[in-house]
């Protein structure tokens, strides 16, 4: 290579200019593709974070707006109410205070739970002013015959609900000045008697506190850019808190229209979208509470949830990247500059580097190619081991019945026999002349040997069902409804042979009604495998151990947890940590192959898209979980 004082001797080119002018262009070029692209870059997160914020604000709603109706549906549905109306006594009107108490204190969302008759008079008022739940007085029960919400309600029919505009109370303090400000949603439900006739309303006081703070927090997090408003555009949650409930603090001023009517006026077109306007970004729902709730009357029209980034942050943002691309923009063309002046001296250089470049790509590619195969390889290995898997805890099936129908077939073979050499004896006495005891024998005998019978082909029968099933849902993996119950029952049934032979106990507690919607092919192989693992590993010689199989519906997590326990040795922190590893087993050399709970954790988390678990203490056993999703 030349070197730089030598070049920089010679005189330059005459056509330097020419060389350096279409780089120059290009250059240019380049730097307005990599604006819009690093601002396209820069920009995408952003507002992708403001949709994915509108679309969790979406969600918060429609949560707290379900369980508010749902609450609401609850205490209606109660036959004390129903009691209370009909009878109209202390004793009933205790009974569901004693009720409306309890269930606001386990809500603890609730402000008032009350019960208004036909005339707007409160009958039972639950007030969680301080926390805790209280019944208030009647003599401190008041009169809402003219609100706005009993109004409402009382002209619902059966099965419609009410819910109010968002409202604030106001707590005060000592002096008079207000201490707190406590934002309010009303659920109202019409009360009919047993006739038909109207008996007043139900109606629940919602702090709406929560549902804001949870709107926050999702704010918080993508950004701090989420916003609440209603129909006429007032803020119940805004950029800055002072903007919030403008309609009820008297300050008509405090609204998006007020602030930004151009945008606001977009915000009209529809349903929901986004667009950038001179204000910002904006990305917008307008969210009607009565889908969600399912009311069918509803004061407040719609909600309109939006996420809004600031132009101001978007101006800085273009500015940041203008800056780069102009820094890049200064730094290429001196580099052109530089390349012009070293082309001809550096052409050499730059051929043997698109040769070596050429020689990289072609062993990369060599090497990508190479490492596809692999992990073809590695795909199809563990496909045949999930196979291979699967055949053989269909063959220990096959071996376990087969073993299982040797017993009832020798007691119908043995019954068929001695039958056989009855009737021929019976044959031999009425050619000497029939004898009452011998018929009485005889027919004895024909009925003992055919119950024998009978109860070997019911139990050959109950084996082959079992197998067939389990069989048919190992082959076709395919989703449908079954009962648990049932599932395990076959499943022990095809492992009696295993388990009697280390004379072990498999308890069963699962309820004879549990019906699940899943994969029973897959999931009576992970039983298996768990089973199989604990007579195998779980117990010393000579040990009889007892292995537990529990299934339960967790109705809050709405999943159905299926547990294998057994009393066995149990296993260290360190073993534990290894057991789902493929090819780690305790017994190599023994039969051990390490692939049996790797690939039940395959199956449990692949297929059935449930979580497999294991807790075990050493000298106290080990329990493994599967919970799956109810759908």
């Amino acid at each position: 290579m030349v070197s730089w004082r030598k070049a920089l001797k010679r005189p330059l080119p005459r056509n330097l200019v020419v060389l350096f002018l279409p780089w120059s262009l290009l250059i240019i070029v380049l730097s307005f593709l990599l604006y819009d692209r690093m601002l396209s870059d820069r920009l995408e997160p952003l507002l992708e974070a403001q949709t994915d914020s509108l679309n969790e604000g979406v969600a918060v709603l429609e949560r707290h707006l379900s369980s508010l109706r749902g609450d609401l549906q609850f205490l209606s549905q109660q036959p004390l109410l129903t009691r209370a109306v009909r009878e109209s006594s202390d004793d009933s009107y205790a009974a569901l205070s004693e009720l409306f108490v309890e269930f606001s204190n386990s809500r603890g969302t609730y402000q008032h739970i009350r019960w208004l008759d036909e005339t707007g008079m409160e009958r039972i008022r639950i007030d969680s002013d301080s926390g805790a739940a209280r019944q208030v007085e009647t003599s401190e029960l008041q009169n809402d015959s003219a609100s706005y919400y009993f109004v409402e309600t009382m002209h619902l029919f059966r099965g419609d609900s009410y819910l109010s505009r968002f409202d604030l109370e106001r707590h005060y303090r000592p002096d008079g000045s207000i201490e707190t400000l406590v934002p309010i949603l009303r659920a109202a439900v019409p009360i009919f008697s047993e006739r038909g006739e109207r008996r007043g309303i139900l109606i629940l006081d919602y702090r709406a506190e929560r549902l804001l703070e949870r709107l926050r927090e999702t704010s918080v997090a993508y950004g701090g850019s989420l916003q609440l408003l209603d129909h006429e555009g007032y803020w119940m949650l805004g950029e800055r808190p002072e903007h919030a409930w403008g309609f009820l603090l008297g300050k008509p001023e405090l609204t998006l229209a007020n602030h930004q009517p151009a945008s606001w006026r977009q915000l009209q077109n529809e349903q929901r979208g986004s667009f950038i306007d001179p204000a910002g970004f904006w990305a917008y729902n307008h969210f009607r509470p009565s889908d969600a709730a399912s009311v069918t009357t509803n004061a407040a029209d719609h909600w309109l949830l939006l996420s809004h980034l600031p132009a101001q942050n978007l101006s800085e943002l273009r500015w940041e990247v203008l800056w780069r691309v102009l820094l890049f923009f200064g730094l290429l063309q001196g580099v052109g500059l530089l390349i012009a002046v070293r082309r001809a001296v550096d052409e050499a250089e730059r051929l043997r580097a698109e040769h070596g470049l050429h020689v990289s790509s072609r062993a990369l590619a060599s090497s990508n190619e190479q490492l596809q195969r692999t992990v073809e390889q590695l795909q199809r290995t563990r496909r045949a081991l999930l196979q291979a898997e699967k055949l053989s805890s269909l063959g220990t099936m096959v071996a376990g019945v087969a073993h299982e129908l040797n017993t009832p077939i020798g007691a119908a073979s043995v019954a068929a026999s001695t039958l056989e050499r009855a009737s021929q004896e019976f044959q031999v006495s009425m050619r000497e002349g029939l004898k009452r005891a011998t018929l009485e024998r005889f027919v004895q005998r024909t009925d003992d040997g055919l119950n024998i019978i009978l109860i070997s082909l019911e139990r050959m029968s109950q084996l082959t069902r079992a197998f067939k099933q389990l069989a048919t849902d190992r082959a076709s993996t395919e989703r449908r409804r079954f009962n648990l119950r049932e599932l395990v029952d076959e499943v022990v049934l095809l492992l009696q042979p295993k388990i009697r032979q280390g004379a072990h106990r498999v308890d069963v507690q699962i309820a004879a009604d549990l019906q699940l919607d899943s994969y029973p092919g897959p999931l009576g192989q992970i039983l298996q495998n768990l089973v199989d693992n604990a007579l195998i590993h779980a117990f010393d010689p000579g040990v009889k151990g007892v292995v537990t199989i529990r299934g339960q519906i967790d109705e809050a997590q709405r999943q159905c947890v299926v547990e294998v326990a057994d009393d066995g040795r149990g296993m260290s922190e360190e073993l534990m940590g290894k057991i789902f590893d493929p090819f780690f087993t305790t017994r190599r050399g023994l039969g051990g192959t390490g692939l049996g709970l790797h690939i039940t954790h395959q199956l449990a988390v692949d297929i059935l898209g449930a979580e497999l678990a294991v807790e075990s203490v050493e000298g106290q056993g080990s329990r493994f979980s599967i919970r799956l999703d109810l759908n």
